[in-house]
């Protein structure tokens, strides 16, 4: 898999992610792409692993915002009122693909289902929270041909499953009853790759769950910015992006690729992403990586840490792995096209719009400094109205 000259960043010219299509042909390629990744989920709920249910969730919330914003689209004529019929349509089929993957898990002794129900118990509207735009500015990828070597383990899974546990609550643990422990590991500077994709989904789930006053306590005693520290992360993160894909590491590239998005930063919006992403989706809508089935089949083990999300090959070649990130990335593409559909066809307010907002502004503040003035004015106005003799 290339995507081209192997020096060039994974960047866009000018303020336009995936500039060699218009926002609205992008928009129908994801379209496409989602009907096969949903309609292959549809056809496989009683197999989804309880990770996948993550990823539906995340689908349903990011849907459901690009569905309203297709509506506004449309009213303006930015949009097609077909293309934003088949958002909507897409959105009704992953509630319904929600209900019935969940249903399978319903009376269940799935332990690990157990532990991370609360992880699934609503709808995330990643986008939403994280909708200020970020860029690097100044940072680029790792060259393709700067060499590879793996890295060592910084947790284990068992430490982070226990902290995403804190975020979550669970029977014993009340939500975000965050320690300084897992602090410490989550912000280990030490983490490279899957451990370092865990560290920043932990500052995902953690704000987006509520967490956000418990987290800032514990940073501002061990003296840390969360911000920064996100930013910290994902710019070492996008270091890593090229070492990754051009290793074959391609799920852990997808990974890096569904972070960055989740958090904003325009740099994982480039074309080239978006491109690799559609080309690992195969006819049946699911995502197949053949050497990760390979090395299924031969009982090699080629990663050091787990992904965010376990995996299975379903049908000898689908990833569901793959497939749930794919997901992901296809909703937040989704919505970012949208939103510069929405942006790019915001007319200037006129000259006389702003003498106006501009004169209304004046006259409220009038108001408010004329206020016990203007309330025995309408006093004895309305008084004699009020109570007739």
């Amino acid at each position: 898999q290339s995507t081209g000259d192997d020096n060039s960043p994974l960047t866009f010219d000018d303020d336009s992610p995936l500039d060699d299509n218009s926002p609205l042909d992008n928009i129908k390629r994801t379209l496409d792409a989602l009907d096969g990744v949903v309609g292959w989920a549809l056809a496989h709920h009683y197999l989804l692993i309880v990770d996948f249910l993550f990823s539906i969730r995340v689908a349903q919330g990011e849907l459901e915002l690009a569905t309203k914003d297709a509506f506004w689209a449309s009213k303006s004529s930015s949009l097609d009122y077909k293309t934003a019929a088949h958002i909507s349509i897409l959105k009704d089929k992953t509630d319904k693909l929600a209900e019935l993957a969940l249903e399978e898990y319903e009376d269940t002794d799935n332990q690990y289902f157990k532990n991370f129900s609360n992880m699934v118990d609503s709808k995330y509207y990643i986008s939403l929270y994280y909708w200020v735009d970020k860029t690097f500015g100044d940072v680029l990828p790792q060259p393709a041909a700067s060499p590879f070597s793996p890295t060592h383990k910084t947790f284990s899974e068992d430490e982070s499953d226990a902290c995403m546990r804190e975020i979550l609550g669970s029977d014993d643990v009340a939500p975000c009853s965050l320690s300084i422990s897992c602090f410490n590991q989550m912000t280990n500077r030490e983490s490279e790759d899957y451990q370092l994709t865990h560290q920043l989904l932990y500052f995902i789930l953690a704000q987006v769950r509520g967490c956000e006053t418990e987290l800032d306590e514990i940073a501002s005693v061990r003296g840390h910015s969360i911000s920064k520290l996100i930013d910290q992360l994902t710019r070492k993160m996008y270091r890593r992006l090229y070492s990754v894909l051009h290793s074959g590491r391609y799920d852990l590239f997808a990974e890096m690729i569904m972070i960055g998005q989740m958090l904003n930063y325009k740099e994982f919006y480039a074309k080239p992403a978006l491109d690799i992403i559609l080309l690992w989706q195969d006819s049946t809508g699911c995502y197949n990586d053949e050497s990760l089935a390979s090395a299924r089949v031969n009982n090699i083990s080629r990663t050091i840490g787990r992904k965010l999300f376990a995996d299975e090959i379903v049908d000898e070649s689908c990833s569901e792995h793959l497939t749930a990130i794919g997901l992901i990335i296809l909703c937040l593409t989704l919505r970012h096209q949208l939103q510069l559909v929405l942006h790019e066809n915001q007319s200037p307010l006129p000259t006389y719009s702003v003498v106006l907002l501009l004169g209304s502004a004046c006259l409220f503040f009038f108001i408010l400094c004329k206020r016990r003035t203007v309330a025995r004015l309408l006093n004895s106005l309305l008084y004699p109205i009020l109570n007739p003799q």
